[in-house]
């Protein structure tokens, strides 16, 4: 299956050391203009250093070194872990500061039941009030993000995909519990496309065409078929890390969906 949240077929890659501060600079330099407010900038830096893994889950996130390595002080860096902090992507604990915040097998499973059950609603609902030009822009951001192959770029543009599915301009509460339970047990994986099955590799299409047959009950089976093998992926992935540790930094694995 393609990892679009799928199936695994090689190690996640960490980074460690000198090495992911390097990876966090290399960040910085792509983020450094175009930002009226360091806060922001370090907000979105550290927030795409999680999702790609860059910062894996459980990694310290030590002000100082964030600091060195974004080029800000570190009054924006304690903002931006703080907003993080909020959603889900961070957490402090007393001795250790801020870290990536982890997940257990036991609440990625609670968090895809929760998206089933709320997902196919939303997908029924939005499709009730389907007009022509939110179908088109549907095909368009599915093709955009099939196109796209790894890290923030896909996110986002995977992101705006569901975002005009479930009709999240006329929903936007709906759309942000959506968006809230996504990036709990996305964090790093969120980026990362799985490779070794291509069940789900052409998903977008295949699900809005059956938006646009209006057949409700094909689509909602595939956004569920869709969901439960990303969902039987992460909890393998999660099992296997529980029990084996971070895998070395030896390259990088693709990106998903």
């Amino acid at each position: 299956m393609t990892r679009d949240e799928n199936a695994v077929d090689e190690q996640p890659t960490r980074t460690s050391g000198g090495e992911g501060e390097d990876a966090l600079a290399r960040l910085a330099g792509r983020h450094a203009t175009g930002y009226r407010s360091v806060g922001v900038m370090a907000y979105d830096i550290i927030r795409e250093a999680i999702l790609d893994g860059t910062l894996p889950p459980g990694h310290k996130l030590r002000q100082e070194t964030l600091a060195e390595s974004i080029g800000v002080s570190r009054l924006p860096v304690r903002s931006a872990l703080i907003q993080l902090e909020s959603d889900g992507l961070v957490e402090f604990h007393d001795r250790r500061g801020a870290v990536v915040k982890s997940l257990s097998v036991e609440q990625a499973r609670e968090v895809y039941h929760l998206r089933i059950l709320l997902e196919t609603e939303a997908l029924r609902s939005s499709m009730g009030e389907m007009s022509d030009a939110r179908l088109e822009r549907l095909r368009m951001l599915g093709r955009t993000a099939d196109a796209e192959q790894e890290g923030a770029d896909f996110v986002e543009a995977r992101t705006a995909f569901y975002a005009e599915l479930y009709d999240a301009t006329r929903r936007p509460i709906q759309w942000e519990l959506i968006d809230q339970l996504r990036l709990k047990v996305g964090r790093y994986m969120l980026g990362w496309r799985l490779v070794g099955d291509d069940a789900h590799q052409h998903s977008h299409d295949e699900l809005t065409d059956a938006v646009a047959a209006g057949d409700a009950d094909a689509a909602v089976e595939l956004l569920r078929h869709h969901l439960e093998g990303v969902r039987d992926g992460v909890l393998d992935m999660l099992a296997a890390e529980s029990t084996a540790g971070p895998a070395p930094a030896t390259g990088r694995r693709r990106s998903g969906r």
